[in-house]
Formats: structure tokens, C-alpha cells, sequence
């Protein structure tokens, strides 16, 4: 190889590994033509009160990981503690915080559990609004506040694997990418606007009994322009 042939494949390939290396933080969508970038963690750094909330013991940072478990291992713990009967921290619960009111979000996450049980684990787009949850033997559902149920088990969704998910949201309409499975719902009853709820809008995650809920990397665009 001569030397004007060997700089020009250096140059490509520094070209190349600067492309790649931008590319995770380029803005796609099918619903919006700009956003801006608000949001992006790889959890390699230190805990984010502002959207994650206190960082109490139930949250770890670890190996690149954010892991949310449950505050107490057995009920008869919690309520010596918490001195009270109910949520007693027996499921990981978490909150993703300052949702914009048009968004684009990249979520690589997993649910680590044995087995589904009744209406766990569940991932809430709006605190107790648009619902992702888990289909029995692989797949996933969207079921919208008052509105209709999706079922999608062409996803694969499983327990205890990676989920790589893309949402893109403005009112009435939302896009759904799970593991490249791709579905657009338009629908007056899609919306994350949870009036009860004074500290949204917001994600929240809840596990179920014996779980734990596992983030590799969150980039959220706020695509209100």
C-alpha cells in the first residue's frame, strides 16, 4: 500500500468512527421534524436527582447500570419501619421525571423477574396513563387511559431481556418501537396528562413482587418547536 493510498484510508477512517460515534445522539423521528436534546444517560456517571428523584438505597448505580429494587424484603419489615399498612416498598418503584409535553425517548431497559403477575411488571407512559406491559409468552401490549388495548406479540418482549425502545409522543397520537417492532396509534385517548398527578408528567416503573428494573441508557428530546 503506497502512502497517498494509506492516508486517504485513515482519513475514511477517522471519518467513519466520527460518525458512528455522534450517530447515538442524532435526532430521528417519524412524528417531528426537530427536538432538542434534554436528556442522556449511561448511567456511567453520578445519580440524576432531577429525574430519577432521591437517590435512596433502592437505586444503584452499578457497572454502567442504574437498578432499582424493592425498599424492603419482607412486609413484615416494611411496616416495623414505615409504621403504616400500605405501599410498603415491596415492588421497585421509579420515576423518570420532566417528561415534555412532545417527546421523542431511546430506552434500553429490562424487567429481571421469575414470572408476570396481575398487572406487573408495568411500564406507565404518564403516571397511571398509557400503559406498556407484557404479553405471556412474548410481546408486549399498549393499553390507552379509558380507550382501547393493544396487543403486539410480535415484539418478542420478554422478561429478563434487553428492551430497546423508542417512543415518540404529542397528544392523540404515539409511536411505539420495541425491539425494531414498530406501530403508530392515533387516538383521542392517547395522552400522558394525568391531572391528578402534581408531579407530572412522568414514566413510572413498577416490577412486581421479586424484581428488579435494570436501565443501560435513556436519551429523552423535547420536541414541543
Amino acid at each position: 500500500m503506497n502512502h497517498a493510498i494509506a492516508c486517504t484510508t485513515l482519513i475514511v477512517s477517522i471519518i467513519c468512527v466520527s460518525i458512528n460515534a455522534a450517530e447515538p445522539d442524532t435526532f430521528r423521528s417519524q412524528l417531528f421534524e426537530q427536538g432538542s436534546l434534554i436528556y442522556a444517560d449511561d448511567f456511567e456517571g453520578e445519580f440524576n436527582r432531577e429525574r430519577w428523584g432521591a437517590p435512596t438505597k433502592d437505586k444503584q448505580l452499578k457497572d454502567g447500570k442504574l437498578i432499582v429494587s424493592p425498599k424492603f424484603k419482607s412486609k413484615d419489615e416494611a411496616i416495623k419501619t414505615l409504621k403504616r399498612d400500605h405501599h410498603l416498598g415491596l415492588e421497585p418503584v421509579v420515576h423518570l421525571n420532566r417528561i415534555p409535553e412532545s417527546f421523542v425517548c431511546q430506552l434500553r431497559y429490562k424487567f429481571d423477574t421469575k414470572k408476570l403477575s396481575p398487572g406487573r411488571p408495568s411500564f406507565q407512559i404518564g403516571h397511571h396513563m398509557i400503559v406498556l406491559g407484557y404479553l405471556e409468552g412474548g410481546g408486549h401490549r399498549i393499553k390507552l387511559p379509558d380507550g382501547p388495548t393493544f396487543t403486539e406479540p410480535a415484539s418478542g418482549m420478554k422478561l429478563n431481556e434487553w428492551v430497546d425502545l423508542v417512543i415518540e409522543y404529542r397528544q392523540g397520537e404515539i409511536r411505539v418501537v420495541v425491539n425494531g417492532h414498530d406501530k403508530t396509534y392515533k387516538h383521542q385517548a392517547v395522552t400522558i396528562i394525568n391531572p391528578k398527578d402534581k408531579l407530572g408528567p412522568r414514566f413510572t416503573f413498577k416490577g412486581g413482587p421479586d424484581c428488579q428494573v435494570v436501565f443501560d441508557s435513556v436519551k429523552l428530546w423535547d420536541c414541543r418547536n
